[in-house]
């Protein structure tokens, strides 16, 4: 801001929309969290060292520890104006190794990583093999036992829709106020020549919620539950009710999903509370 006399001039202050991939085994998740290293505080300090201190990248959303990305969205407020690909180029310049800025682009004023996120899609990467593999152990679930894809497939046709998911969701992960409500859109589960992966998008994920479903899921794979119990669980609302946790290095964030301009959701019918880690 400049003043000279009655004259007053604001200089516009840009919000940028980042999309950022990750390799989460290094990392303690998303969030700062002190010294621990995280991915946020590897953007805060990649903005330092371009002239820009003290910049809140908001995320939209959390991971957790060992969970990755190929498309975690992210937004800052600088006082300092870029084009989008030199900002790009100059905070990849300066992340480490496991982190790379894919995408920079200016989001209109007041713009919200989270709260204008209208989706997420997510992957689960499971490899099937009877010995332990030596490669690439932290990027997928080791899965020991055969697995019956088929059983899979009929279990999870009940996840489409809107549903309490409070079967599958941490207790401890999310503001009991808020509802274990959410809207699934698209579930699939595809075989690959070494394994399976377990696609989801929904509107929005409880804490913890797509390694629980994967981890109850594979219950019924091992043939340890018929394909019908799932449903049981899923109406139970109970976590106690559904099957383990998988773990998170199986887990990538694929996209967070926002309207072409980048317009706010609004209130719509139905629309559930910001996404969290899956």
């Amino acid at each position: 801001m400049l003043g000279n006399g009655s004259l007053t001039i604001v200089w516009p202050v840009p919000t940028y929309l980042l999309t950022i991939a990750y390799h989460g085994t290094a990392f303690h998740g998303w969030q700062q969290q002190g010294t621990l290293r995280t991915v946020q505080q590897a953007m805060v300090n990649a903005f330092a060292a371009i002239d820009c201190p003290r910049v809140h990248v908001e995320g939209a959303g959390r991971t957790d520890a060992g969970v990755h990305a190929f498309g975690q969205c992210a937004h800052a407020t600088i006082k300092r104006a870029f084009p989008p690909d030199r900002l790009l180029m100059a905070l990849n310049s300066n992340l480490p190794d496991d982190v790379a800025v894919q995408r920079v682009q200016l989001a209109p004023d007041g713009f919200h990583a989270r709260f204008h996120a209208r989706g997420k899609r997510y992957v689960y990467r499971c490899a099937s093999a009877r010995i332990r593999p030596a490669i690439g152990r932290d990027l997928f679930h080791w899965v020991r036992r055969p697995v019956d894809l088929v059983a899979m497939r009929t279990a999870a046709q009940c996840l489409v829709g809107r549903h309490d998911f409070a079967s599958f969701a941490s207790s401890s992960g999310y503001p009991r106020q808020r509802g274990t409500v959410r809207a699934l859109h698209h579930v699939h589960l595809l075989a690959r020549p070494a394994g399976f992966d377990f696609v989801v998008q929904g509107g929005g994920f409880l804490y913890n919620m797509v390694r629980n479903l994967v981890g109850t899921l594979l219950e019924v794979g091992y043939g340890n539950r018929p394909p019908t119990w799932f449903k049981e669980v899923l109406m139970a609302r109970e976590r106690k009710a559904a099957g383990p946790t998988a773990p998170p290095h199986g887990l990538y964030l694929l996209a967070v999903l926002y309207a072409k301009d980048l317009s706010p959701a609004g209130d719509e019918p139905g629309r559930e509370p910001a996404a969290e880690e899956g």
